[in-house]
């Protein structure tokens, strides 16, 4: 398959042909299917509404998996205990993900809360449950098929695309690694798809490597000395310290990049904080 450039160049110079020759030539004629290949994706937002305040808090919203779920609780748990101008809706969902819309349709249920929550920044997770047949309105796909990366991105583009028509800033968690070893190597490969798609739609992916300092998965991570555990015996989910470290650093992201979101003038980060090592983060030990 050429590369959405190539595709640009093979038809710019087929259109120079035409017009030598005094006539017009357009992607129809020549038959080329260029609309998805070269279509722009929908850009999500780079800054916030102004106005943010206490009195007018920025509204998060968290969509995703049980992980993300997990997540969700502790960011709204730290908003209100680091007393930041952020209101945070926590609409994580357990055994769902992108793959199976027959079961939980997330781009359908995500623009549905979009246009009731009208969120500012959206916070994401998915991946733990998408090891397995896609079945979206478009068709089903095979778990293992070369089609099925395609059609997996589709569907985060559409979750992309509810954030843009939103008007959202949004930040995507890659998974960190698990335990089992099938699902480890699932979400490893996932996580550049995540990657690529968010940032060319003008997102922040926000990979959770720093929670595996050697790049496997570990239960306890070693911070100032004192092993702290991070991920619980299941193998895949959060301790309530791993879930409030992640928490704490989503927010300590949002603030260096949206000082407003601070809770005090100027920004920055709590300061009764512990360094994560490799993560140039601070974050609590507790």
């Amino acid at each position: 398959m050429m590369r959405p450039l190539m595709l640009l160049t093979a038809a710019a110079t087929l259109v120079a042909a035409c017009a030598s020759d005094g006539r017009r030539a357009n992607a129809q004629d020549m038959g080329l299917d260029l609309v998805s290949a070269e279509a722009a994706p929908p850009q999500t937002a780079a800054t916030l509404r102004p106005g943010i305040s206490a009195a007018d808090p920025a509204r998060l919203l968290v969509i995703g998996d049980s992980l993300a779920d997990g997540f969700g609780q502790l960011l709204v748990q730290q908003a209100a205990a680091r007393d930041l101008p952020i209101d945070v809706t926590n609409r994580g969902r357990v055994s769902t993900g992108l793959a199976r819309a027959d079961y939980y349709d997330w781009p359908e249920n995500f623009a549905a809360q979009a246009a009731q929550l009208q969120p500012d920044i959206v916070v994401a997770h998915f991946g733990a449950n998408d090891m397995q047949t896609i079945l979206a309105p478009e068709g089903r796909t095979g778990y293992g098929t070369e089609a099925w990366e395609g059609a997996y991105r589709d569907q985060i583009r559409k979750i992309l695309a509810v954030a843009a028509e939103a008007g959202a800033v949004i930040y995507w968690i890659g998974p960190g690694p698990d335990s089992h070893t099938n699902l480890n190597a699932h979400l490893a490969r996932l996580n550049p798809v995540y990657e690529d798609e968010i940032l060319a739609a003008g997102g922040t992916f926000f990979p959770l490597t720093w929670t595996a300092p050697n790049g496997v998965f570990e239960r306890n991570v070693t911070i100032d000395g004192q092993s702290v555990a991070m991920r619980t015996a299941d193998g895949s989910h959060f301790t309530g310290t791993g879930y409030r470290m992640v928490a704490d650093r989503v927010f300590d992201a949002l603030i260096e990049r949206f000082p407003q979101l601070a809770p005090v003038p100027g920004g920055g980060v709590s300061p009764v904080l512990a360094s994560v090592p490799g993560g140039g983060v601070d974050l609590p030990l507790q």
